[in-house]
């Protein structure tokens, strides 16, 4: 549960109401094209999450009149205006911030995985960054300690995906990687149809499991594939869905 602290502006408080102030428009730019090493951040669960996960804030601003989800003294204050200039959001939450973040080595996120006993979870293409922070969300509630992503997929620390994920992507180790770095892997890529059912492969054992774009498939065509049976009629699911069954399905027989 969050600790919420009500903002009291001290006279000593930045207040900023100008649209057009450069922290705005910075904010603004972080919005549209994400700065490597730097992450956006929208929503009290969010900047939770973050400051959960060791996670340094550079910049962090208040709507003015909302509240904190817990304490800082280093903080700017936008007007309700600013601040709607500011976020990228429809209903936005009064609090977004800039924060530093260690983007995984390929081979660091291969070794938090193997060390963990768990498959990587590997996205292929997969473009939706509301998918990918689905995916990244169930992935930390499961227990997985990594995720990779190939070229193709949406940014994992985008601000659409890191809202998708309320924060959760910061649980886990997460980088980009080429096939190639991936290639001494054993492991299945997620089909909706011929693959082994997910009842009878043996995915808990796997090096990686890879999740594919839904509207073009896994772009490796020499994996071992794993399917989740759907009701006659049905062709698919949405990835997240499927990755939310099988990344559970790990962690059932993971507690057996």
């Amino acid at each position: 549960m969050l600790g919420w602290w009500r903002l009291q502006r001290k006279p000593s408080d930045q207040l900023i109401s100008s649209p057009d102030n450069e922290v705005v428009r910075r904010l603004r730019r972080l919005a549209h094209r994400r700065e490597p090493g730097l992450v956006l951040l929208e929503g009290p669960r969010v900047l939770a999450e973050a400051k959960a996960a060791g996670l340094e804030f550079e910049l962090i601003g208040v709507r003015e009149g909302d509240r904190l989800p817990f304490h800082t003294e280093s903080r700017i204050v936008l007007t309700p205006g600013a601040f709607r200039a500011a976020t990228q959001t429809v209903t936005p939450q009064g609090v977004i911030a800039i924060a530093r973040v260690h983007e995984a080595s390929p081979a660091d996120a291969i070794e938090s995985a193997r060390s963990e006993g768990w498959p990587l979870v590997v996205l292929d293409g997969v473009q939706d960054p509301g998918n990918v922070g689905a995916i990244c969300r169930t992935a930390a509630a499961a227990g997985a300690p990594a995720l990779v992503v190939l070229p193709g997929s949406a940014d994992p620390f985008g601000p659409k995906a890191v809202r998708a994920s309320a924060g959760n992507v910061f649980r886990l180790k997460v980088g980009r990687a080429q096939w190639k770095d991936l290639e001494t892997i054993d492991g299945y890529g997620a089909a909706p149809s011929g693959g082994a059912p997910l009842a009878e492969a043996p995915i808990e054992s796997a090096g990686m499991i890879v999740l594919g774009s839904e509207t073009h498939g896994l772009s490796r065509k020499d994996l071992k594939l794993v399917t989740v049976p759907l009701t006659e009629g049905v062709e698919s699911l949405n990835v997240a869905a499927a990755a939310a069954l099988i990344l559970f399905e790990i962690k059932r027989r993971r507690a057996a």
